[in-house]
């Protein structure tokens, strides 16, 4: 199989940017933790959770590739082919979507992203705008998802 290297090792290239991702909020949060320190602790778990639970679709998807069968980071285009791999990165996906909403609606999740700005652009105001957005962030990618069950996508690079 010629595929170039990129693509059997692309999930490297999103654990690194998640990394990045969450250096920046640590550095972003600085500017809040100098006004109210007692918010660090907060920032503290942002940066952990963020590091953590962002991570673990992307190490899945390493697995899969390194140790599954799975040819590339293209196959994960394809779930209708059932490679368990495959099917186990999207059913990591759908509980780290049901872990948000719980963190959202009924572990204070919402409030505690207004309380501690820095993570989401424009600063928002209100839980319920943070959970409104969620639910449509979450319905966008039901949506791809059921493309990609039901669409008959090439497989690009096998």
């Amino acid at each position: 199989m010629n595929e170039p290297p990129f693509v059997r090792h692309f999930w490297l290239a999103f654990i690194a940017a998640n990394v990045l991702n969450a250096l920046i909020l640590k550095a972003r949060s600085r500017k809040y933790i100098l006004q109210k320190p007692e918010l660090a602790a907060g920032y503290q778990q942002l940066f952990n959770g963020f590091l953590l639970w962002g991570n673990v679709p992307w190490v899945v998807m390493g697995i899969g590739i390194l140790f599954g069968g799975v040819h590339n980071v293209f196959s994960y285009f394809r779930p209708r082919d059932g490679n368990p791999f495959v099917l186990a990165w999207f059913g990591v996906i759908g509980a780290l979507c049901l872990l948000g909403f719980h963190w959202l609606f009924a572990r204070r999740g919402a409030e505690f992203l207004v309380e501690h700005p820095g993570l989401l652009r424009g600063i928002p105001q209100s839980p319920a705008m943070i959970r409104l957005f969620y639910c449509l962030m979450v319905a966008g990618g039901v949506v791809a998802l059921g493309f990609m069950f039901f669409a008959d996508l090439p497989d690009l690079i096998n």
